[in-house]
Order: C-alpha cells, then structure tokens, then sequence
C-alpha cells in the first residue's frame, strides 16, 4: 500500500508541468491547452506554539486553465447549472494531500483515552471547476487512504528529525488503516463593491463532504478589501475546509488584500475520530464546528503568496484545549 502511495506522488508530479503558455488571461485569444496553475498549501500549529490535534497538513495541486478533455467537460456540463457557472469553461485539476492529526499528550506512548486519536490521511484527488468573474462551483473526489499507510508519522518524524524536536510518542495506536473515499462540492459567488480606491466584495460559500473519510455540510462567508480582488475567489484550504483550490487568474502587475472569514461546519461523521480506534480511544466528535481566520493575500504577475491564522473550535467533546490555533500559508505559480 506504502509503494502504491509514493508512486502516485510521482505519477502527479508531471502533471504539475504544463507547457509553454502565457501567463496572464486574454479574453480575446482563444484558450491554450497546457496552461495551469501549480500550488502548494501547508498549514501548520507550530508557528502558533502547540503541536497538538490537527497539527499539519499540506496539498500539492495543479489547475488547468485551457479547457478540460472532452469527457471531463461533458461532466462538467451535467453538473451546471445547478453547481458550475454554465457560461464559463470547465477546467480540471488535480492535487494530492496529506493531513495528520494527534494527541495533545505529545510524549506519552499511550495517551488518555479521551484524547485525541492519533490519525494520518494521504489522498489524490480529481477536481472539476468552472468560474466567471463573480461565481465558482467544484466538484472534487479524493481517493485515498487513513491509517498507518498514509505515511504520516514518517513524515513526522522526519520534519521533527530535521529541526532537531522530539518525537510524538502515540503512533502506535493511530486509527488503523482503512481506504476512504469523499466527493465535494462547493459554490462560491463574489459580491463586489467600490471604496475609494479600494475594492471590497464578500464570498459567501457553501459546500458539502459526502463520503467515509468525513460527511458533512459548510457555509462560509469571506469579507476583503484591496486591488485586485478578481484574481481568484479567496485563498486555498486543505480539505475538509471549504476550498479556494489553486484557481488564480495572474494580475496585470501588483495586486493584494486583506481578508477575514468565518465558516460553519455540520458533521456526521469523520473517520480521524470515529474510524478504527483500536477499541482504545474514547471520544465523541463535534457535531458543530467553527473556524475563524484572518490573513493577507499578495500577487505579483504569475506569483501568489497568502498567510493566514485560523482559529478552529472543538472538534471532540473531550477536547480540553479551545480554541486550537494554526497558520496556513500557499504559494502559488501560474503558467
């Protein structure tokens, strides 16, 4: 299972090399095929002072911005218009994620049981999306797999190896191994304004998970205020957060803002906490959850970088630490 994961991160690698292209959007020129957008997102509790619950997760992604294949398209068309824009083109995209979560007992080998199971997921995921300059609709299927073969007390230990800082100590009873399977989709509209010199505009959202690795529905409001706000549709988000993925479309020189969102989360089901717990952890999970987050966005030409703090409610009922702190940073490339 191990060998199968780590051959589908080089199979995606190439997929993140599109051709020659240009960098900016002529709406008079017909579309390039092999234009795309590559991004990376890593969200991390470090800088914010704790390693504990969700305490990484990073994403590797690719978004077409020539068109997707005819089958892909002909997806895209059934879905609109009741998610997709129908008047804009379907694009495709693909991304692979990793995410792990653990015990806020850091050293103990085996923690309370009412704390947080020790969890890994690594997913690879097909995306379809379609924008206009005020609306965004994804559908993305993550296939991946939660437990041990997710690699992430590997990739734990070697960060940790690297920065010279104590090994966690539970892994040995993280959530065992499982495949898991989640379609989302999401809908995003812009309501733009003028202020002085100044754009403003607010993004409400809203979105569902369906699947066995987390079945929940999310509505999400982005308020910011700056130049160039029509670049993309907020910044990207690991997933089970409602998502910007990596669509950017590369301003004509410099443009940033300042954001702030809140977003609602109903949960049924989430197989980090509810999944295989080796008859060890005992802990219920949140049904309710809410996040919080602030941050700054910053292009120039075909380069994007944003940071952000997030603040996320309890996500256990046992959990004793809240609000749980993280920061999330993207950079971003288009072709």
């Amino acid at each position: 299972m191990q060998r199968s994961l780590l051959l589908a991160l080089v199979l995606l690698l190439p997929l993140a090399a599109p051709a020659q292209v240009g960098i900016r959007e002529d709406e008079d020129a017909p579309a390039l095929a092999g234009r795309g957008v590559l991004s990376f997102t890593f969200e991390n509790d470090m800088f914010a002072g704790t390693d504990r619950y969700y305490t990484s997760g990073h994403r590797l992604g690719w978004q077409s911005r020539g068109g997707a294949p005819a089958p892909l398209a002909r997806a895209g068309g059934w879905l609109a218009p009741w998610l997709l824009p129908e008047e804009a083109p379907v694009e495709w995209g693909v991304s692979l994620a990793q995410s792990m979560y653990v015990s806020r007992h850091r050293i103990a080998r085996r923690p309370p049981r009412d704390d947080r199971p020790y969890a890994g997921h690594l997913g690879l995921a097909l995306s379809l999306h379609a924008a206009d300059e005020r609306r965004f609709g994804v559908a993305e299927l993550s296939l991946g797999v939660v437990g041990p073969a997710a690699l992430a007390e590997q990739v734990q230990d070697l960060v940790h190896d690297a920065i010279d800082v104590e090994k966690l100590g539970g892994w040995d009873l993280q959530v065992s191994n499982r495949p898991v399977a989640m379609l989302s989709l999401e809908r995003r509209v812009r309501l733009p304004r003028r202020l002085g010199p100044l754009e403003v505009d607010a993004v409400p959202a809203l979105g569902a998970n369906l699947g066995n690795l987390q079945t929940s529905a999310a509505g999400a409001l982005l308020l910011r205020i700056g130049q160039g706000l029509a670049m993309d549709f907020g910044p990207p988000r690991v997933r089970p957060a409602l998502s910007g993925l990596g669509v950017f479309r590369p301003p004509d020189g410099l443009a940033w803002y300042a954001y702030a969102g809140v977003e609602g989360r109903a949960i049924a089901y989430d197989a980090t906490l509810d999944g295989n717990r080796h008859d060890y952890w005992r802990v219920d999970h949140t049904p309710l959850v809410g996040e919080l987050s602030g941050g700054a966005v910053l292009a120039w030409g075909p380069l994007r970088f944003d940071a952000s703090l997030v603040l996320r409610s309890r996500t256990f009922d046992e959990q004793s630490a809240t609000p749980h702190a993280f920061t999330a940073t993207t950079l971003t490339f288009a072709f």
